[in-house]
């Protein structure tokens, strides 16, 4: 369990830690390969969720999912990129928490992704928690505890 001092440090400077969906590079299941690639490579993100025509989460594309896919595809074939949908190469495993989670599960979560899906319960996308901006409050943490507290070991 966190304690409750150092929660109450990394809500600083405020308790938001999600980038919001109108701020996030997404796709739609139905967009073809070209334009993923120009959004992933524009975005400068590795990865970006993928979402349906709702808005709720269906999965993630990255650059990798398209070239390690089945169907063989290259890059400098744009005809045969535009083939194929999204959702043909997506991966459909996504970490993703609701919008009321809990710090222990974000923690969780991006031990192993770099960022996490939130959505409501109806799985309309919301944003994401990058695991950069909780290494930036656990940064701050590290280096301002003994500021702000007395710690003696127990």
């Amino acid at each position: 369990m966190i304690g409750k001092f150092v929660e109450e440090m990394f809500k600083q400077p405020t308790e938001n830690i999600m980038i919001p969906a109108s701020d996030v590079a997404t796709v739609h299941e139905d967009d073809n390969l070209v334009h993923a690639i120009l959004v992933l490579s524009s975005s400068g993100y590795q990865t970006i969720p993928v979402l349906d025509n709702k808005n709720r989460v269906r999965g993630l594309i990255s650059i990798s999912n398209i070239f390690t896919s089945a169907h063989e595809l290259s890059i400098f074939d744009e005809d045969q990129l535009a083939d194929f949908k999204v959702s043909e190469v997506m991966n459909q495993m996504v970490p993703m928490l609701f919008d009321n989670y809990n710090l222990e599960d974000v923690l969780r979560l991006l031990v192993n992704n770099n960022f996490i899906c939130i959505t409501h319960k109806n799985g309309y996308f919301l944003g994401i928690i990058p695991r950069k901006i909780v290494l930036e409050r656990f940064t701050y943490i590290a280096h301002n505890i003994e500021n702000e507290y007395e710690l003696t070991k127990k």
